[in-house]
């Protein structure tokens, strides 16, 4: 049912604007209203996206399978990679204080922020400028993070520089991965909860990016900013470690559904144009060689679709599967992500292709979706630690 208002949401809200997103790629530094803020006040506050982020204990509408989410981020992704990558930043923070425990305290926090009828958006800090893929590598053990947090009696002290989270510059709060001054692993990794609004705080304006372009990214500088104690996502120094592993696999997973969502836009467009075009007087869809590359376009969505939703049933069953933070769930969302992601981009290079200078063209509306996917091969880690990882875990790899 969400997923059909979602789909209603994107065909009347988003699509619509589909040529004009790469152009309000600075929506946050101009003055006055404009579509993109309507967008998101109509997606978040107006269809609940927001709302159901949070658990129905804490007053959300959340709660759902890992199922159910991945088919609400291929909904809206369909119409806009970069709608999708910021309407869907919060949760990926609201499941760093419930997995593996619930964390009470930050959940009462959130909740009127998120169950409220204005806009709250929690990004994740994790890249840094020196290094992205090997912060969140688990076998370095925190070595390359040098955001620094210490716990000055009941405050932690947060030092450091971010780049290139998601939604940044609309953001109300960070989470910040940081290494614990004086803790040895795990104790060291800690993920830490601040307000922009906090003293020490600065940000830079967003970068100008090749797509996903109203998706905001740029630096994050925190200056001895001090938030309680209680903002750390798990009590327990080991929990938030979990956490963290836990984290990375959702975020591997679900991120591929962002690909597969663009595909679905690349299919429509695709479509419609081979249904309206004609070589040598016949249907372009009725030619040999054309053929096959439709065939080949559907095998690589229904392969992408498979693939993803066979590793999300897989997260919803724990007693079976094992739990999120666990080196072979992380192995799987990794190999989904891969997957999805290269399907994605060779779909949709595809559909270009056999769209020649109309695939080419803005108009043709094929160009804006293979520069949007190509940053789903990128996020989250990057292709070479996702294969690394498999590598460790299928085939025992330990020195790398």
């Amino acid at each position: 049912m969400f997923c059909e208002t979602l789909r209603k949401f994107v065909d009347n809200e988003v699509l619509p604007h589909e040529e004009e997103l790469d152009d309000f790629w600075d929506w946050t530094e101009r003055k006055g209203h404009n579509f993109v803020h309507d967008i998101w006040k109509k997606l978040l506050i107006d269809v609940g996206l927001q709302k159901s982020f949070m658990p129905p204990e804490f007053g959300g509408t959340g709660g759902g399978t890992t199922v159910e989410s991945c088919a609400t981020v291929e909904e809206v992704a369909r119409g806009d990679f970069s709608v999708a990558c910021s309407g869907f930043i919060s949760p990926w923070s609201i499941a760093a204080i419930t997995i593996p425990k619930p964390n009470e305290f930050l959940l009462k926090k959130f909740s009127p922020l998120l169950c409220g009828d204005e806009i709250n958006m929690i990004c994740s800090a994790i890249t840094e400028p020196h290094a992205g893929g090997s912060v969140e590598d688990y076998r370095l053990k925190g070595s390359q993070i040098r955001t620094k947090a210490r716990l000055e009696g009941n405050e932690w002290v947060v030092n450091g520089h971010k780049l290139w989270p998601s939604a940044y510059r609309e953001a109300k709060w960070f989470r910040v991965l940081c290494a614990v001054e004086g803790e040895e692993f795990p104790r060291n990794i800690a993920q830490i909860f601040v307000p922009v609004d906090a003293e020490g705080v600065a940000t830079s304006k967003p970068y100008r990016k090749m797509g996903a372009s109203i998706d905001t990214n740029g630096d994050i500088w925190f200056d001895n900013v001090r938030v309680p104690k209680e903002n750390r996502a798990q009590e327990v120094p080991e929990d938030d470690f979990k956490s963290v592993m836990a984290n990375i696999t959702i975020g591997r997973l679900t991120s591929a559904a962002f690909p597969l969502g663009v595909m679905k836009r690349a299919y429509e467009v695709f479509k419609n144009y081979v249904d309206n075009r004609e070589i040598a007087g016949m249907p372009m869809k009725e030619h040999g060689v054309i053929v096959h590359e439709l065939g080949q376009m559907a095998r690589e969505i229904l392969t992408a679709e498979g693939f993803l939703y066979y590793i999300a049933d897989r997260l919803d069953h724990p007693d079976l599967y094992g739990f999120p933070w666990e080196l072979k769930n992380l192995a799987l969302a990794s190999a989904c992500q891969v997957s999805v992601s290269d399907l994605g981009w060779s779909a949709v290079n595809r559909a270009l292709d056999m769209m020649g200078s109309y695939g080419y063209s803005r108009e043709g509306k094929i160009e804006k979706l293979l520069r949007d996917i190509k940053i789903t091969q990128i996020v989250v880690g990057g292709q070479l630690l996702r294969l690394t990882e498999l590598a460790r875990y299928y085939f025992g790899t330990e020195t790398i």
